[in-house]
């Protein structure tokens, strides 16, 4: 039992290929996907030995980032949450109750995709490509301020975002505003920009707000707004609901650092490719997913998860 470890892929001789939930003295707890139960298999030692192996077992991307197994101390086996579903349920769920294009529900906004897309094109008309920069490296403050706002006041109530007057009442703080707005059209100038210059906004961010429903948002929601192909807002509730739901390890940490940040980018590059079918065009379509996964629970409960082999690519 050595040769095994929390987190590796193996393949059993009957039950396929599967997850290492926890090694232990006397048995080894594997998730295998085909098996119709939120519950990871509890193999004994030293039985189980033969029927494993992690020889030609292939990659498999939403295998390796399932998380979010506890351990029941009555049954003594790890389970996925209750409330767990698989990306295709998540998927068919949401695309039951996404509302056509501009649509309103009885008493609320328009739906999230048009408000984030009517956000972005804002951005694009108040600071055009090398305007941004131009504002905080020259210290036009009030300007800086006065445009960013204009493009957040209409998301201000939108669930997961910024409450009203919070946006504004954080960038009072001038000289950390100013460094934080460097920081981010730093990152906007470069079509693929390095860790750097994710890290440097993250630290400037983390300068105006402890606050991770403020703090998360203000890092990533203007990136997502300029170029919604590339990045991916986090709003620090949703994101942590909606992933918890999926299975995935998001390496959550309530100030902005880049590690829950790539990972969500990489769970929404996966995501994108499932909905791209069905008309998703980038990021803004996944982050509504996301929300509703975060928001609505299946009302049929987790059931078996069938999958193509090579469908988490």
């Amino acid at each position: 039992m050595g040769d095994l470890a929390t987190g590796m892929l193996v393949k059993h001789a009957s039950l396929g290929v599967g997850r290492v939930v926890s090694v232990e003295a006397t048995a080894v707890h594997v998730f295998f996907p085909t098996a119709d139960t939120r519950q990871a298999a509890k193999l004994r030692w030293p039985t189980a030995r033969p029927l494993l192996t992690t020889e030609g077992v292939e990659r498999d991307a939403w295998l390796e980032t399932l998380s979010s197994f506890s351990l029941d101390p009555e049954s003594g086996r790890y389970t996925l949450a209750a409330n767990w579903v698989t990306h295709e349920q998540a998927i068919a769920d949401y695309l039951s109750r996404r509302p056509a294009a501009g649509a309103k529900r009885a008493g609320s906004r328009v739906d999230r995709i048009t408000a984030w897309r009517a956000a972005s094109a804002e951005l694009a008309a108040v600071l055009p490509p090398g305007q941004g920069e131009k504002l905080a490296k020259g210290g036009e403050y009030k300007e800086l301020v006065k445009r960013l706002t204009k493009v957040v006041k209409p998301l201000e109530g939108m669930p997961g975002t910024f409450e009203e007057g919070v946006f504004a009442a954080v960038l009072k703080q001038k000289d950390e505003a100013l460094v934080w707005a460097e920081a981010l059209f730093s990152l906007l100038t470069v079509p693929s920009p390095a860790r750097a210059r994710f890290d440097a906004l993250f630290a400037a961010t983390r300068a105006l707000s402890d606050d991770p429903a403020v703090a998360w948002p203000l890092a990533t929601l203007f990136p997502f707004l300029a170029v919604p192909s590339r990045h991916i807002v986090l709003l620090a509730r949703p994101a942590s609901v909606a992933t918890e739901r999926l299975g995935f390890d998001l390496r959550y940490t309530p100030e902005p650092t880049y590690p829950p940040y790539t990972s969500l980018r990489s769970l929404a590059a996966k995501l994108l490719e499932r909905l791209a079918p069905h008309g998703a065009k980038d990021f803004v379509d996944v982050e509504a997913l996301l929300f509703d996964t975060a928001t609505h629970r299946s009302p049929g409960g987790v059931k078996k998860a069938p999958r193509a082999k090579k469908a988490t690519r």
